[in-house]
């Protein structure tokens, strides 16, 4: 199954064979400044995975963890596609609204939910972190590896 997306003005276009990590879902303060929203969804995977068309921009950031990470973007639209850490650049958090169907996906996880916009209600079901998993790399690992 071929999985794809890209950018708002479609200056940036990917794709990748599927299946699908789970997605997990982060309630920071960053992710909500960079979604414009209560909260940004993301599936793990490989960059390597991913065929892309176009040049992505980067910028890089202070994560709540006060971890460097790297973000990336279109220049042309400024959506953003995917952001990765400086020290495991091949493992990305691609953004689940970028994806050019993303029926179906719901979040299997929450991070930061000590940061929730109010009246937000989570599924009981679903993982939730107070703040992040000790070790993130390796939580998004075991999700990767559950698609």
């Amino acid at each position: 199954m071929t999985i794809a997306g890209g950018c708002q003005c479609g200056a940036v276009r990917y794709r990748f064979q599927g299946p699908i990590a789970p997605a997990y879902a982060c309630h920071c303060g960053e992710c909500k400044k960079q979604s414009a929203s209560a909260f940004s969804m993301a599936v793990p995977m490989r960059y390597s995975q991913l065929t892309v068309q176009g040049d992505a921009a980067s910028f890089e950031t202070v994560a709540h963890s006060g971890k460097a990470k790297h973000n990336y973007f279109c220049g042309q639209c400024g959506t953003r596609l995917w952001h990765s850490p400086t020290n495991t650049p091949d493992a990305i958090a691609l953004k689940v609204g970028t994806l050019d169907n993303p029926s179906g996906i719901a979040p299997s996880g929450h991070l930061w939910v000590s940061k929730k916009q109010p009246g937000f209600q989570l599924d009981p079901a679903s993982e939730q972190h107070q703040t992040q998993p000790d070790d993130l790399v390796r939580w998004r690992a075991d999700l990767v590896r559950m698609a």
